[in-house]
Parts: structure tokens; C-alpha cells; sequence
């Protein structure tokens, strides 16, 4: 049944009235509440008449809106939930609202190691707790993809923080090569996760030319505020569109994107077709014996290259040539490791 706003707030009003029983609510009480409560969102100050609050009160006890709300009057004059613990907001949900629950639980469940997720753990953990008092511990239908243990996950809560406020922050980071830690005044412009790894994208206050700089979250031992360097936009990086390009995360400002040419043999064209390499990716020709060459424009990079690679004897690349030549060195390489002593080609 279709409410108008000032019936919701009027039964809103009643029912937070209600659930307080360390005062006793009179006709006139509830009515007053809800006046004042349209006076407060709708800046009505006409009071609410008793013929509106009696029929408020109607529709609240009755199953027009689910809510059967036990409203009693004591000694002709108190009203009150029978219920001391019920109220409208807390209704038991249908079979179809327990499903639907169950499933999106199913998905928040995977991303509960996620800090910016921390102020909803406690609720997802109450409605899992309702929920298996009445599917009888329904088991998950869904798993996803999940790391157990990353740890660059507990900066994201703070990055993502630092991004959304255009703040400067001081990061703690060591990549892989190095063998010790250094302090970055950074610009925070974007976080991206790609292959189950989260990523900065930022610039260095050091920079003498504007660059986009990329740190892995699980490189970072520490990041804290600073705010001796004023926040600092870079006015060619365009957070919505700079990756369009790109697979993975690995790319300067001035890269263009290449057109890439690639044959996928007949046993991997169908999963190809299914789950594109990019979204330019084309059928440029199909061959008689299944295989089909596709087309891609797309940045050229070392993600590129392991996904190529990926496929094994499955993929050539027909183009560019440096990207092929790249891929077969690879390949080669990779081959080396199993020949044996004896000779073995």
C-alpha cells in the first residue's frame, strides 16, 4: 500500500513513542509527538487532528502493512505495546525477504575482511544469527574469490579515506627490489584492485614532471597524514577513463593504446569469445579448423604479456612485433626449464 510522506513520519513518530516505556503516552502525548515531528521534516504547523491519529493508529494494528502492531490502551487513558519489544522496524521477514538475505549474505560474507566494511560486521553477523534461526543454517550457495590474510587490506580503509578527501598523505613503502623502507609524500588519486592485489594510484610531491606513480597496498608498511604539502591534482589523469586502455594496472600517463592481434586456437576460442581479454577485444576472422584471430587496443604492458602467456601453446601473437617477440622469449625461456640433461627437445 503506497504511503505518503507525512503518514510515514506520523506512524515513524508513534512507533518511537511506543518503544520508550519509561513514560507513559496519553492521546494527546502521541499527537503532540507527531505534530512536532511534522513540524520538524516538513515544516507543517498545523497540529495533527485526532480523527488523522486514530486512523494512523488503525492502520498500524492492522495487516495492511504487515505490521499488526499490538497498540493497547491501559486504565482507558496509557498507550503501549503490549509487546514491550516489538516495534515496526523490527517485523520478522518473509520466505522471499529471508532468501533475498541469505543471498546477499552469501556476497558480504567475502568482503568482510575489507576495513571499510567494518561498521556493517556487526549487523551482517546479527542477520546471519536471525536468518539461521530460520533456514535452519542454510549453507552459502556463493563463493567468491577471496585472499585470506592480505595485508595491505588494512590501509584501504585509510586510503580510500585520504582519496575521497583529497588529502596528501605520507606512505611507509618498500617494493619488492628494495632492501629497505622509504618515506613518500604521495597524492592519492585513485585505489584499484586488479588479480586479487589492491593498488595506489598517486603521484609523487617529488616529481618533478607530472606521473602517475602505481604502489602496491602489500608494499606499504605504514601510512599516516601530512599536511606540510598541500594536496596536488594531476591534470592529466582522469580517474573514470585512465585504465579504459589498460589491462591490469601497469601504465604511464603519455602510453597509447596499440593494436594488438592475436590467434586463439580452436579449444580456447569458445572460452575467449565467453570472457573477453579486454573490452575492444574483436573477431577479426574465424578459420576453418575452429581458431579464430582476434583484435585488441589496448596499452602494452606486463599484465598483457602473462595473460597472453597464460594461455600456453594455446595463443600466438601475430602483432605488434615487439609485443610477439617479447611473448616467444618467454616461451622459450619457459621451455628451457624443461629440457633434460640427456638433450631432450
Amino acid at each position: 500500500m503506497p504511503l505518503n510522506r507525512s503518514t510515514l513520519i506520523r506512524i515513524s513518530t508513534i512507533d518511537r513513542c511506543l518503544q520508550n516505556r519509561y513514560r507513559r503516552w496519553t492521546i494527546n502525548d502521541l499527537i503532540d509527538a507527531c505534530t512536532d515531528a511534522l513540524a520538524e521534516y516538513e515544516g507543517r504547523c498545523n497540529p495533527v487532528s485526532r480523527r488523522t491519529f486514530q486512523n494512523d493508529l488503525a492502520l498500524m494494528r492492522s495487516d495492511r502493512l504487515g505490521y499488526n502492531a499490538p497498540i493497547v490502551v491501559r486504565e482507558n487513558k496509557y498507550y503501549e505495546y503490549a509487546d514491550p519489544d516489538f516495534s515496526i522496524t523490527h517485523l520478522p521477514l518473509s520466505d522471499e525477504g529471508l532468501d533475498a538475505l541469505n543471498s546477499a549474505l552469501d556476497i558480504l560474507r567475502q568482503l568482510q575482511g575489507f576495513p571499510q566494511l567494518a561498521s556493517s560486521i556487526d549487523t551482517i553477523s546479527k542477520l546471519n544469527e536471525q536468518i539461521s534461526r530460520h533456514t535452519e543454517g542454510t549453507t552459502p550457495a556463493l563463493d567468491m574469490e577471496y585472499v585470506a590474510g592480505y595485508t595491505g587490506a588494512k590501509f584501504i580503509g585509510d586510503i580510500y579515506d585520504a582519496v575521497r578527501r583529497h588529502q596528501t598523505i605520507v606512505v611507509e613503502y618498500q617494493s619488492f627490489k628494495a632492501r629497505n623502507s622509504e618515506e613518500l609524500v604521495v597524492y592519492p588519486y585513485l585505489l584499484k584492485e586488479y588479480n586479487n592485489r589492491w593498488f595506489l594510484i598517486c603521484e609523487k610531491a617529488s616529481n618533478r614532471t607530472p606521473q602517475v606513480n602505481i604502489l602496491a597496498l602489500d608494499r606499504i608498511h605504514n601510512v599516516t597524514t601530512d599536511r606540510l604539502h598541500p594536496f596536488r591534482r594531476c591534470v592529466d589523469f582522469d580517474p573514470a577513463h585512465f585504465f579504459d586502455d589498460t589491462i591490469g594496472v601497469t601504465r604511464l600517463i603519455g602510453d597509447k593504446a596499440r593494436r594488438v592481434v592475436i590467434k586463439i586456437d580452436r579449444s580456447q576460442a569458445p572460452y575467449v569469445e565467453s570472457k573477453p581479454f579486454h573490452r575492444s577485444q574483436k573477431v577479426e576472422q574465424r578459420f576453418r579448423d575452429g581458431s579464430i584471430q582476434l583484435s585488441l587496443m589496448v596499452v602494452l604492458n606486463k599484465e598483457l604479456e602473462r595473460l597472453i602467456l597464460g594461455f600456453g601453446g594455446h595463443a600466438e601473437v601475430i602483432a605488434p612485433p615487439e609485443l610477439r617477440s617479447r611473448v616467444a622469449e618467454s616461451v622459450l625461456k619457459a621451455a628451457g626449464h624443461y629440457r633434460t640433461q640427456s638433450g631432450d627437445k
